[in-house]
């Protein structure tokens, strides 16, 4: 069944001829009657009786025109919607991306996305960066935001900025007086420490323990649920929080929390993961256009972090 004959049957109907039907369709006589017969053969049944030059529709004829009047009617939607939804005024974007890059890094991108395409929708789910990938196997989410690598067949990545972790301390520490320490604290001394870190099972906690196992240190620490914590506690001065430096950029400034840097923590990758070769609708990509745009084209720490791109950092593939 083809959508033309069932355009020729609802013609034939309103114009009451056939020939008629057949000008209004800009098609012969004959090639008119052929899409009639084509659909009553896949039918099996007559569409119209046929008394010398007058044509009455049949009671199959009437159940058929009324359902290709509903079809016709929706492919028209359809194509409505579709001009809509290319044309950016409905659509959804689902985002899965950690408490971090949540928190620190997409309130202005969602900000301005939203002032810029109101009809868009979009759905944000934090979760650490494994769960992320789960969520994107299961359909839940188009796309992660997160901090690579990450474990997963079928997926890809492409490499947005660098995060950096710092050392952070009450500025009444005895450590935020100590001059050496202000030009970085080495792993071993600051392993002597009081520390404040997240709990294990992020990755940014997997990340620093797999650094105190490399060069055969234990550090004495507190654990704590989430980076916002990390920082309080650390304002009471109830330890050192390693935390990354974009979520600290207030509080060193307005003197509430000590910079204490770490030149042995190398910078960590964050990117987008999708599955591989999965269309991205012109919603996701106005997001993550508009990402790339509004994001921090430097690290906050240095001032010479790599530009955002689209691929992976050619210095840290597979990193």
């Amino acid at each position: 069944m083809e959508v033309a004959q069932l355009r020729a049957l609802v013609a034939i109907q309103q114009e009451g001829t056939f020939t008629k039907a057949a000008e209004r369709l800009h098609l012969s006589q004959s090639a008119l009657s052929q899409q009639i017969k084509a659909l009553e053969q896949e039918l099996g049944a007559p569409l119209f009786e046929r008394r010398g030059r007058r044509i009455t529709i049949t009671a199959v004829g009437e159940l058929t025109l009324a359902r290709a009047t509903q079809v016709l009617l929706q492919l028209e939607q359809l194509h409505v919607d579709i001009g809509e939804l290319l044309a950016l005024h409905q659509g959804q974007v689902r985002i899965g991306t950690s408490d971090t890059i949540c928190l620190y890094l997409l309130p202005e991108v969602i900000q301005t996305f939203r002032q810029t395409y109101p009809q868009i929708e979009i759905h944000l789910t934090n979760r650490p960066s494994q769960e992320v990938v789960s969520l994107l196997h299961a359909g839940a989410i188009d796309f992660g935001i997160v901090t690579l690598p990450v474990q997963g067949q079928g997926v890809e990545t492409s490499y947005l900025c660098d995060r950096q972790d710092v050392a952070v301390c009450a500025p009444g520490h005895r450590l935020a007086q100590n001059a050496s320490a202000q030009q970085g604290l080495s792993i071993t001394a600051l392993a002597e420490e009081q520390l404040l870190l997240l709990e294990r099972g992020t990755t940014s906690r997997a990340f620093l323990d797999q650094l105190f196992l490399q060069v055969g240190v234990v550090p004495q620490a507190m654990e704590l649920g989430s980076i916002e914590v990390l920082k309080r506690y650390a304002e009471l001065n109830l330890g050192i929080a390693i935390v990354p430096s974009m979520a600290v950029q207030p509080e060193i400034a307005t003197g509430r929390l000590h910079l204490l840097p770490l030149p042995w923590a190398p910078p960590r990758a964050i990117g987008v993961v999708s599955r591989r070769n999965s269309y991205r609708t012109p919603a996701m990509q106005a997001f993550l256009a508009l990402m790339n745009r509004l994001m921090p084209s430097t690290t906050p720490d240095d001032g010479d972090g790599p530009k955002i791109v689209s691929g992976e950092p050619p210095s840290r593939k597979g990193q």
